[in-house]
């Protein structure tokens, strides 16, 4: 497989990272932009992320043959996802001079997942989103993932939302105390829940940064703050509703199968990483659970290789 080369792209909702490199993974051109996610910034913001981080390496490499490229995209959930953002992808492959083999399309936790493994593996991710993506018989599952305003029960996202819910409602005595309050306005420079609420709703306040309030939540359980642990019993109980529907809609029985957890709730929340892996050990004790030490490029880049083997053998 030499002096073969595969493009890798994952494209989060907050930054997408593009590498270009051979086969045996010499990387020849690597770049970060800004989102990719159509639903959160607009078609026309991915077109120019896509073009510029093609023009970029075109101008920093000579015109290659990229065999595979592998665009593992957030926001691609649906077939009429996957229309926009093809298009987006064929447009942008045009204007480059590069020329393209096989070109997949996928959801980015889909692609990482079958990096990570070509069967019998599941991908637990719990970010500014969470959703379960699990690989049985070579067939792919998929549970979550339907975003903040329908879903993304467990998300950095949602358990943001509680605590700012948690906050609000304690100021106005629906609800007891709680130590995420003196933790939050003292991370955002704020002296008072009024001021808290004019800065979460001004107009540069995202989705994103609510998420970021997640990050207060472990400090909260580490205080014995019974608000907190009560939003992340909740968050893990969501979370590990997502492994057990995704694994048993892909038929597992019991057999041994590896889950892997990414995310920043996963790897900052140790509360919750650890509710659920004892819930889990509990109702499917063949699982073998690991925390994801690998970035998400890397199994994506994975992923061109498995799918170029493919085409070898075919």
């Amino acid at each position: 497989m030499t002096n073969r080369y595969l493009l890798a792209l994952d494209g989060g909702a907050t930054k997408t990272t593009m590498t270009i490199r051979t086969t045996e993974g010499r990387e020849l051109f690597s770049a970060t932009s800004t989102s990719s996610n159509y639903q959160t910034v607009g078609t026309e913001h991915v077109q120019h992320v896509l073009t510029g981080l093609l023009r970029s390496a075109a101008a920093h490499l000579p015109k290659l043959h990229i065999d595979v490229a592998v665009f593992a995209v957030s926001g691609v959930d649906t077939n009429q996802d996957k229309k926009i953002i093809a298009e987006i992808i064929e447009e942008s492959t045009a204007r480059s001079p590069f020329t393209f083999g096989q070109i997949l399309l996928e959801n980015d936790a889909e692609a990482t997942v079958k990096g990570l493994g070509e069967n019998n593996v599941s991908l637990l991710i719990s970010g500014t989103g969470a959703l379960c993506y699990s690989v049985i018989d070579h067939n792919t599952f998929r549970t979550g993932g339907w975003g903040h305003r329908i879903g993304d029960e467990g998300s950095g996202y949602w358990i943001g939302k509680h605590i700012a819910k948690a906050i609000f409602r304690a100021a106005d005595g629906r609800n007891e105390k709680t130590a995420l309050t003196e933790l939050v306005l003292n991370g955002h420079n704020v002296t008072s829940t009024d001021e808290l609420y004019n800065f979460i709703y001004s107009s540069d306040y995202t989705n994103t940064r609510l998420a970021e309030l997640s990050a207060y939540l472990q400090k909260a359980v580490d205080q014995q703050d019974t608000v907190a642990q009560k939003i992340a019993q909740r968050a893990a109980k969501e979370l590990v509703l997502l492994v057990t529907t995704a694994l048993k809609n892909a038929g597992y029985q019991s057999e041994t199968h590896t889950l892997f957890l990414n995310g920043g709730v996963l790897k900052n929340n140790c509360y919750v990483r650890d509710a659920i892996i004892k819930s889990l050990n509990e109702t499917h004790p063949n699982l073998s659970i690991h925390l994801c030490e690998e970035k998400p490029l890397e199994a994506i880049f994975k992923r061109g290789i498995n799918e170029l083997q493919r085409i070898q053998l075919n």
